[in-house]
């Protein structure tokens, strides 16, 4: 068997030294062991205080690494301290994963990232998807209230990817290439967003060109507290839904920035901050961009809420804390929340 050069090389090192050195290097190396199995247990033991809240689990023997296993007397499943977690199927260190989503939230690029913390760009692409299913629906069940200002922002509808087996409706268009067509088109994705007094956020996808009072519902369903106050541009669809979520509403007359003292300006800024971070990715494909929203939302929590030396703890106490099974062909294969053929149906 051919030896690792590199080996023959400490080899030849360590028959150099002498007793009293080679005995301090085997110490050293046995502190080292410790110290990175103790690292890595020390993911485990974290991970299971933060979840143990939500499951009602008792311990259940060993796996064959010698792990705790437990059993969720609940469903009578027995599974492990990273069983549907982030961290599922990982060996990689507590201050690893602290390290990658602090990383993430100051947003390096996946190639930074990965030499930065010795993973592969393939691997770091798979965490930055499993954290953003971990968060997406931070603080989703805080109903909007009170002042509340609601408008639509777009983004050119994007289907990077890989289409090895599948025909692309249109012809590939390089990064940062315009429409097709002029104005407001079903090739333009509609992102609906809505902020209230408290800088609590709605943002997600709603469809393709200028949004319907349906669309507006369906997003707004759940979401918005009765009696609050709706501002908004222009658009009928509005006063609709104003009316079905039981709200008084106020609109922005097309050319005006400000009526009766209320005004867009926060969602105005909100959209700008949003579209500036967005540029960061170079295009993010239309089936990942209510995940994106999310991340987003989700730093903008976090900016209002704590202060910057606790953003990246917290961020990985809660991602490890909520029921993730993701894998890269999950990642790979997500639908798009559109009509991707819609734009392009007269070119068939």
């Amino acid at each position: 068997m051919n030896e690792n050069p590199q080996i023959q090389e400490i080899h030849t090192l360590i028959q150099s030294l002498c007793a009293d050195d080679y005995n301090a290097l085997l110490n050293q190396m046995n502190l080292d062991e410790k110290a990175i199995n103790q690292a890595a247990d020390a993911l485990h033991r974290i991970i299971f205080r933060e979840r143990k809240i939500n499951q009602d689990v008792v311990k259940h023997g060993r796996t064959s690494q010698g792990r705790q296993r437990y059993l969720d007397k609940n469903t009578g499943r027995t599974l492990s301290d990273t069983d549907r977690s982030i961290v599922s199927r990982t060996k990689k260190t507590y201050k690893q994963w602290e390290q990658y989503i602090r990383l993430m939230l100051y947003g390096l690029s996946l190639r930074k990232i990965a030499k930065e913390i010795d993973i592969s760009t393939t691997t770091a692409f798979a965490w930055r998807h499993k954290v953003i299913e971990a968060i997406k629906d931070y603080q989703e069940e805080e109903l909007l209230s009170g002042e509340i200002e609601m408008d639509e922002t777009y983004f050119l509808l994007n289907m990077k990817g890989s289409w090895k087996h599948k025909r692309m409706p249109r012809k590939a268009k390089k990064s940062g290439a315009p429409s097709m067509y002029r104005g407001i088109s079903n090739e333009q994705v509609c992102v609906l967003v809505a902020i209230d007094e408290n800088d609590r956020i709605l943002s997600k996808v709603i469809g393709q060109g200028h949004p319907t009072k349906n669309e507006i519902w369906r997003a707004c369903q759940g979401h918005i507290e009765p009696n609050s106050h709706v501002t908004t541009d222009s658009k009928a669809a509005y006063v609709e839904v104003s009316k079905q979520l039981e709200c008084s509403i106020v609109q922005i007359p097309s050319g005006k920035q400000t009526i009766d003292g209320y005004s867009l300006g926060v969602i105005n800024n909100y959209h700008s901050e949003l579209k500036t971070w967005m540029r960061r990715f170079r295009g993010v494909s239309t089936k990942h961009l209510d995940g994106y929203l999310a991340w987003f939302r989700f730093m903008k929590y976090l900016t209002y809420q704590m202060a910057s030396n606790t953003h990246a703890g917290h961020a990985l106490k809660y991602s490890i804390s909520n029921d993730v099974a993701m894998t890269i062909n999950d990642i790979h294969n997500r639908p798009f929340p559109v009509d991707i053929l819609k734009p392009y149906q007269h070119l068939s």
